[in-house]
């Protein structure tokens, strides 16, 4: 089985990453290439909507300043697990907005 083909945009947040992922997934589907977009995002808006919910500012005032970089991390990383296994499974070309 061939190896999955990826690309990762990488930039700050509000540089156009997202715009330019989903632009390239579909560049790539009208040339006839089997092409998916992919988010990979780390659950800031889920954090930040549980933590209002419990009467904090947001997700790191919830979890604090150890504990929710990590829990970010790993929801992203389980989202990129997600992401090549798809791309592999699929044999589509995985185009990500960000990577970790």
């Amino acid at each position: 089985m061939a190896r999955p083909v990826m690309f990762a945009l990488l930039g700050v947040d509000g540089s156009g990453r997202t715009t330019q992922a989903e632009a390239l997934a579909e560049w790539l589907r009208r040339r006839g290439v089997r092409a998916r977009y992919f988010e990979n995002a780390g659950g800031r808006p889920l954090w930040n909507r549980l933590a209002r919910a419990l009467g904090r500012a947001d997700g790191l005032a919830l979890f604090g300043r150890t504990v929710h970089p990590a829990l970010e991390a790993t929801v992203r990383a389980a989202a990129m697990a997600r992401t090549v296994a798809v791309a592999r499974l699929t044999g589509r070309v995985a185009v990500l907005d960000r990577w970790t």
